[in-house]
């Protein structure tokens, strides 16, 4: 009977699998890719015109993907727009976590191919608690914190200090790749070029390389202050992506800095909306 009903999970758990993996490898999870590169080229974009309109004295912002939720869900058409945005960082995470376990992409079983699921994985978990951002915002929730008060709540746990330095390391590892495939050009190899003319061809290689970079530094910035808070034991020195600009802008010549940093931001967002259309999902 205990055998009989083992066999008969087995064979759920089995069934279960291959009803998920058949859903992985569907259009419409290749679909919701590209709705998500529309939603991640837009909050970049946004996040880059607000940091431009400061670098020039209009009233701008340096923020971060939550901050720009929070300036949209203060209009009145603009919450339809954090609506979507949130819709389509839903289903850019559900085709990367299809691409990260059921190996959507096609990357395989070798270091390097599971490297490159590693990554996948983590940008579905990102845009998972993007999500959960957004709507936290749409639904006005005040419960989640700030960067700061999260690492404040990590440097308490025992170890926590290896833990916020471990996360700096990782983020550290992610900028350099970053920087790495904006100047390698690595990242046209999941471009779909074979179908685009030679001026498209030219543009994507042109916003992805600046884009690709630009995010590499930032992230750069961001990694070194995790690890000084780690050092340092002091939480006050994380920064997110708009204090990672604004560290930017208090140094020398912070102005044309920042209007570098935003433009290379903005570069990263076309990049993302070109990518809706010609990367292979």
């Amino acid at each position: 009977m205990v055998e009989a009903l083992r066999s008969g999970q087995s064979q759920a758990v089995v069934v279960a699998l291959s009803s998920a993996e058949r859903a992985a490898r569907s259009p419409w999870v290749g679909r919701l890719g590209r709705i998500g590169f529309t939603a991640q080229g837009t909050c970049f974009v946004i996040i880059a015109v607000l940091a431009l309109e400061l670098a020039f004295g209009k009233s701008g912002a340096l923020t971060d993907p939550r901050g720009a939720f929070v300036v949209l869900a203060a209009g009145g058409w603009t919450r339809v727009l954090l609506v979507l945005l949130a819709i389509g960082f839903g289903g850019y995470s559900i085709w990367r976590f299809a691409q990260a376990i059921f190996d959507r992409g096609g990357m395989g079983s070798s270091p390097g191919g599971l490297g490159r699921r590693a990554i996948q994985l983590g940008q579905a978990v990102l845009y998972a608690l993007l999500t959960a951002s957004a709507v936290h915002v749409l639904v006005g929730s005040r419960a989640q914190g700030s960067p700061k008060r999260a690492a404040a709540g990590i440097l308490g746990w025992p170890g926590g200090p290896e833990i916020v330095g471990a996360i700096g390391a990782a983020v550290a590892i992610v900028a350099v790749v970053n920087v790495y495939w904006g100047l390698s050009g690595r990242f046209t190899e999941s471009l779909r070029l074979g179908e685009v003319d030679v001026r498209t061809e030219e543009l994507l290689k042109l916003v992805g390389t600046i884009g690709f970079v630009a995010l590499g530094l930032v992230l750069g910035v961001i990694s070194w202050f995790l690890l000084k808070a780690a050092i340092d034991f002091d939480a006050g020195k994380v920064v997110s992506l708009g204090g990672a600009m604004a560290r930017v802008a208090r140094a020398d010549y912070g102005k044309w800095l920042l209007t570098a940093v935003a433009a290379g931001l903005l570069a990263y967002g076309v990049f993302g909306l070109l990518q809706a259309r010609y990367h292979r999902v």
